[in-house]
């Protein structure tokens, strides 16, 4: 007798982004970003078989990529929203300005990446969290009050491999990061397996 197994599942992913200030508590995004899914399905894919990208390295999550070029500002003062980059393997960010490593060679709690797991649930999270310090970046504005004009204003930003694909992308209103405060960025993305 013939068994016929039929067991399709769906795969779902969201990714959420939370930015806070560490010493003030405020809430500065909080916000759903793309997935790129041609990218994501090679990587999880590549993780499953433990294969890597040929020479460009393994397919893990290995830095925060955060950048200047997803939105433009009007005369008056106007934002405008470009759309996240997704549509391709070699999709990037705009205008990618600054790179935080969140896995570091030596344990940090303020630069990692877990894993959650949820009882009786058929998702799991992979939380990113990225620690920016007062120091970093290097060659930062002292403080936050440039109207938009200091060195590291972020409005965009993804989370890409080791071998420098990018899986995600986000666009959202700038933040301008300076030498007088710190910022924590929470990046979960949400892997749902099954009904």
């Amino acid at each position: 007798m013939k068994q016929i197994v039929d067991d399709n599942s769906m795969l779902g992913m969201d990714g959420h982004v939370l930015i806070r200030d560490i010493d003030t508590g405020e809430v500065l995004l909080n916000k759903h970003n793309a997935i790129n899914f041609y990218n994501m399905s090679i990587a999880l894919s590549s993780l499953l078989a433990k294969k890597e990208d040929d020479a460009l390295g393994a397919f893990n999550i290995a830095t925060l990529e955060l950048g200047n070029g997803g939105t433009t500002i009007d005369g008056s003062g106007n934002v405008f929203y470009k759309t996240p980059n997704v549509a391709t393997t070699n999709s990037t960010l705009y205008a990618q300005t600054y790179s935080k490593n969140v896995v570091p060679a030596v344990a940090d709690v303020q630069n990692k990446i877990d894993v959650t797991t949820h009882a009786g649930q058929v998702y799991s999270d992979t939380v990113v969290t990225a620690t920016l310090l007062y120091a970093e970046p290097a060659a930062q504005g002292a403080i936050d009050n440039d109207n938009g004009a200091g060195s590291y204003v972020f409005d965009e930003m993804a989370l890409q491999t080791a071998s420098g694909k990018c899986l995600t992308h986000l666009i959202f209103h700038p933040i301008e990061k300076s030498a007088n405060r710190q910022l924590e960025i929470i990046y979960t993305i949400r892997i749902t397996a099954g009904a």
